[in-house]
């Protein structure tokens, strides 16, 4: 795994998410000092919910990706053939970068927007602000793992984060749309499961109306475990070129 985590500090995809994350955090700070922080902590989710769906995204697709993209694979391979073991551990480099990289700016936010918004007459509620920090952080684990997932399959960097925003962003929105199906599509019970964590209906997807926390749990599993499957099958089974 330190091989990846070294992939993270030095390779220019992973640095220039980093600073989006960063910009959209300073564009939340200013924003404080303008507005304040706004109804229901809607500054958090603005500055850094919103970038952080499509920052773990961009990661989760890179991490896989570009092994194809600089035709690397077969050098990895070649000093470890144990494929689970290369999946698990970009897996896991993935999954702790992107925790920590949420979690540390979701508390300096804590910290700094209140003073910045200072001015005004809202300030945060402590424990809704945990809620939602805990929901964005499940919420961008799902993403990291499904883009990982799809990139495998894929075997390609550009096909694999393409594919990721199409799955996300069109492909899940369709499933979404159609009646009884739509409810079990990943996107609206990962919402399910994000409004049942806030206690509230705020987050970046609507709430279903039709089933419970407990089978949009189950539904988001099945849809993780399917991807990442189908990507396990094709990486064990495809000859590295």
């Amino acid at each position: 795994m330190r091989a990846e985590f070294l992939k993270f500090r030095s390779l220019p995809t992973a640095l220039w998410t980093g600073v989006f994350m960063v910009g959209c955090f300073l564009l939340g700070l200013i924003f404080c000092v303008w507005k304040g922080v706004g109804e229901d902590e809607a500054v958090f989710d603005l500055a850094i919910g919103i970038p952080a769906s499509i920052a773990t995204i961009v990661i989760g697709a890179w991490v896989v990706g570009l092994e194809f993209g600089q035709n690397t694979l077969r050098r990895v391979l070649s000093a470890d053939p144990r494929r689970i073991r290369l999946i698990m551990a970009k897996l896991g480099a993935a999954l702790i970068v992107v925790i920590g990289t949420i979690a540390l700016l979701w508390l300096l936010g804590m910290l700094i927007f209140p003073l910045a918004g200072s001015g005004h007459e809202r300030t945060i509620d402590t424990t809704q602000a945990f809620r939602n920090g805990t929901a964005v952080l499940v919420s961008g684990m799902v993403y990291v793992v499904v883009a990982s997932g799809l990139a495998w399959i894929t075997r390609s960097m550009a096909g694999g984060m393409t594919i990721a925003f199409v799955f996300f962003f069109v492909i899940d929105s369709i499933i979404t749309a159609i009646p009884r199906v739509g409810d079990y599509a990943l996107g609206s019970a990962l919402g399910n499961v994000d409004e049942a964590i806030r206690g509230n209906d705020q987050g970046i997807f609507g709430p279903s109306e039709t089933i419970g926390t407990e089978v949009a749990i189950l539904a988001v599993a099945a849809w993780v475990l399917l991807i990442v499957g189908l990507g396990i099958v094709r990486t064990l089974r495809t000859e590295v070129k």
